[in-house]
């Protein structure tokens, strides 16, 4: 279960923003709960159509003035890349540019095995192919030693990156990032091909006009897949970049959206990161990064060729998650005290390095906790990938455990690392010490609604209004809604009962919500319940008749008291891992008799179909029954034989009973009660 945040917009804020603007009031209440309550501030987000000078990047006029003498002289340059998204659209927008001008170019982009950056081998290989000049794009930055060696092997170096730079930079002609301590320039949150664009404007005399028709789709591309804020110039990057996606001329990428399917009249930035991205990725990831390249920069067949092989990995990629995901699975169905620790760190042999990363985000999403998955090799040296939630920094958690790790990286979100597979055992024991020291409670995926819809926000023009806000993304999600209180009126299952559309009577008018991938055996209320739920808007065109669509993101009982359930939550978890409850906390879950026989009778009674925690606990009624009291009673009817659980899918279910149950022979509940004699 995630955690409900409700912002309230100030009315009179908002008032004065749309006297000031042409912005809807939907919209400007948006704006206004996300802390955009000033004109100042409101223009700083919109931020026009023109992105800024490109020689206010540090270094700029220096990589331009390098670039420009080795492409008259005839020298062969090597643009070097990375191999995900964000690094092969930035390879192919410097390389297609330099291309175009005449220059004598080339272009490197590391297997996954070759690790990322710059290595050595790899600069052997562009010595022997006589390159004289290496442009680095989405890498670099951190490449202090390998850049020694490019200077020793004749090579002159020019690096662009958007990563962070540590206190010593490369030996380089010149460095262009926007986090350098001496860049001037106004945005600082440029993916790696925001700033290869940057580099070809500055080539082009500063001019962005020619390089944005040409290169703005790529760059768009790759700005959504590398996560970055969808903020102030990324915004005008993706909003031409989609424009000019869905005229494109790039015989790959027209074939790429043929194959996915993708409507060119809906296409936005969700369609790039759910559809064209992961294909680019995993080239990088199942073949070789080559394959996307070669098809963003072929004007011919091949490029065609390459699409369908972009689409033949993907599968296999998405094959490998689901293998892995089943072996995770498997796992914490045979030990299932696993999801009771505060930070799950689960290991696993020969598991594909290229989607460890992407499990690791859906392993979090299903289980709400921070996660780190290590893969074992052959050779006994294993690599992890590590994804968090706001409030635990997986990061400084890896500095704590330094000691045990051959390297680490990351930030506090997501990260990665080495470790011995001797050193596994010990590793996931620290990392229980640094999250139980660092914090008593566990942090908890948070939705944020911008606001509770009132009766005059269900209307398409205040849908259509939000729509100023795209592209929506990083750090500019799509605008979510609260619903406070509706009443179930009907429910009518859709797709064979794999989806529902609830009607709801809501601030005294009648609307049609659709939840999708709740299936009707899954959903637990009844018509007359009242309900709270998180809701997009949305406008839909049918015969050039527009309609108002609302889908539902998350949904629970009206009343529902989220802070009671969490912390109950966290007392349970503690319960089970064994930790000192206070006896304040003892009396307050231990069951009694009549809770118990109550709780069983709802079992019976009402839950036909196999249940988990959280629906049964959405049914209980009782206001002295909470979480951790609930989930005790139910591992006292577990282990009396009265419900059955199911691991695999952590659901239980009323078992046959043929003779009364014995309260008195559970030993969980003289456990309980010796833990409260003992606090005497």
């Amino acid at each position: 279960m995630k955690k409900w945040r409700i912002n309230t917009p100030d009315p009179q804020t908002v008032g004065e923003i749309m006297k000031k603007t042409d912005l809807s009031r939907l919209c400007a209440e948006v704006l206004v709960s996300r802390g955009l309550s000033d004109i100042t501030a409101l223009e700083d987000f919109f931020n026009g159509d023109e992105l800024s000078d490109p020689f206010l990047l540090c270094g700029m006029e220096e990589a331009v003035q390098t670039i420009s003498k080795a492409a008259e002289d005839g020298e062969l340059i090597c643009v070097y890349g990375d191999y995900d998204c964000d690094g092969i659209t930035a390879t192919a927008v410097l390389y297609g540019y330099l291309n175009c001008m005449g220059a004598n170019v080339c272009y490197y982009i590391p297997e996954r095995d070759e690790g990322y950056g710059i290595n050595k081998d790899a600069v052997d290989k562009l010595r022997e192919a006589g390159v004289n000049l290496i442009v680095t794009v989405d890498n670099g930055i951190s490449a202090v030693l390998e850049s020694e060696y490019i200077y020793e092997c004749g090579i002159k170096l020019v690096v662009t990156d958007h990563h962070r730079p540590g206190e010593v930079l490369p030996k380089a002609e010149a460095i262009v990032d926007p986090w350098l301590e001496d860049c001037v320039a106004p945005f600082k949150s440029l993916a790696g091909v925001g700033v290869a664009l940057k580099l070809c404007c500055a080539l082009d005399g500063g001019d962005y006009t020619m390089v944005m028709e040409q290169y703005s789709e790529l760059a768009a591309i790759g700005t959504i897949a590398d996560i970055v804020p969808l903020t102030h110039e990324n915004r005008i990057i993706v909003r031409n970049g989609l424009n000019m996606l869905k005229i494109t001329e790039n015989q790959g990428l027209a074939a790429l959206i043929e194959i996915c399917g993708i409507d060119l009249n809906k296409l936005d930035a969700k369609t790039v990161a759910f559809s064209i991205a992961p294909r680019i990725n995993a080239a990088g990831r199942f073949g070789s990064p080559l394959y996307a390249l070669e098809m963003l920069i072929n004007e011919d067949e091949s490029a065609q060729e390459s699409a369908y092989k972009l689409d033949d990995l993907n599968s296999q990629r998405k094959k490998c998650e689901e293998k892995i995901i089943s072996e995770i699975y498997k796992y914490l169905s045979e030990n299932p005290k696993e999801l009771e620790r505060r930070v799950l760190v689960i290991s696993g042999k020969g598991w594909h390095h290229g989607v460890v990363g992407i499990v690791a985000s859906k392993i979090l999403e299903k289980f709400g906790k921070p996660v780190v998955l290590i893969s074992v090799d052959e050779d006994k040296t294993a690599r992890g990938s590590a994804r968090s939630i706001k409030g635990f920094n997986i990061f400084k958690c890896f500095e704590y455990c330094s000691d045990l790790l051959i390297r680490f990286g990351g930030h506090e979100g997501a990260g990665g690392l080495t470790v011995s597979e001797d050193n596994i055992s010990a590793l996931k024991s620290r990392i229980q010490e640094y999250a139980k020291n660092n914090c008593q409670s566990m942090p908890t995926i948070t939705l944020t609604a911008d606001k509770v819809l009132c009766r005059d926000d269900f209307s398409v023009e205040q849908a259509q209004g939000l729509s100023v806000l795209e592209p929506f993304g990083e750090e500019n999600p799509v605008p979510l809604f609260a619903m406070l209180g509706a009443r179930l009126d009907k429910i009518v299952p859709l797709a064979g009962g794999k989806h529902q559309k609830l009607v709801l009577s809501y601030d005294g008018i009648k609307t049609e919500c659709l939840l999708f991938g709740v299936s009707s055996e899954s959903f637990i209320y009844s018509q007359g319940d009242t309900l709270d739920l998180l809701v997009n808007l949305s406008v839909s065109t049918f015969k050039g008749s527009k309609s108002l669509g609302i889908v539902v993101k998350d949904f629970r009982r009206h009343g529902f008291s989220q802070d009671r359930y969490f912390a109950a939550k966290d007392t349970y978890e503690a319960y089970k891992r064994g930790e000192e409850l206070s006896f304040d906390y003892l009396n307050r879950i231990i069951p009694q008799r009549e809770e118990l026989v109550a709780l069983y009778k709802l079992i019976d009674g009402r839950m036909k179909k196999p249940f988990d925690a959280d629906t049964l606990y959405m049914r209980t009624q009782s206001k002295t029954m909470n979480y951790c009291k609930m989930r005790i009673c139910l591992d006292i009817f577990t282990e009396l034989g009265l419900t059955v659980c199911d691991n695999d899918s952590g659901t239980y279910s009323a078992a046959e009973v043929k003779a009364r149950a014995d309260l008195d022979k559970s030993k969980i509940l003289s456990g309980l009660k010796g833990m409260i004699n003992s606090h005497g």
